[in-house]
């Protein structure tokens, strides 16, 4: 039988968009302002990534933590409000790149 693998790659600033409307939805903690400088593994939990948060203003920089479910929840969120079609049935995973982030989706 035949399947499909499509790959969505988000860029980092579509990453936190993504990630600050979704928080904004369920009413939680947004995410602090700025640029996302890099999204990693978390390096003791494999279900969890780090999002390092820049913000030129104050040469500061944070790490925050979300699940990958959340940041899977983030990007589908996303893909609905810019009108990309997502198959309810299909199998939804988050893959992480040096300067990207990418929802895979199989059916």
């Amino acid at each position: 039988m035949p399947r499909e693998d499509r790959r969505i790659i988000f860029e980092f600033q579509e990453t936190y968009k993504a990630l600050y409307a979704l928080c904004v939805q369920k009413e939680l903690k947004k995410p602090p302002p700025g640029l996302v400088g890099a999204v990693i593994q978390h390096p003791t939990d494999t279900s969890k990534v780090l999002v390092r948060i820049e913000n030129p203003h104050s040469n500061i920089a944070q790490d925050v933590e979300f699940t990958r479910d959340f940041l899977a929840a983030a990007l589908m969120l996303y893909c609905r409000t810019c009108r990309i079609p997502l198959p309810k049935t299909a199998h939804k995973s988050v893959e992480l790149g040096s300067d990207n982030v990418v929802l895979r989706v199989q059916i």
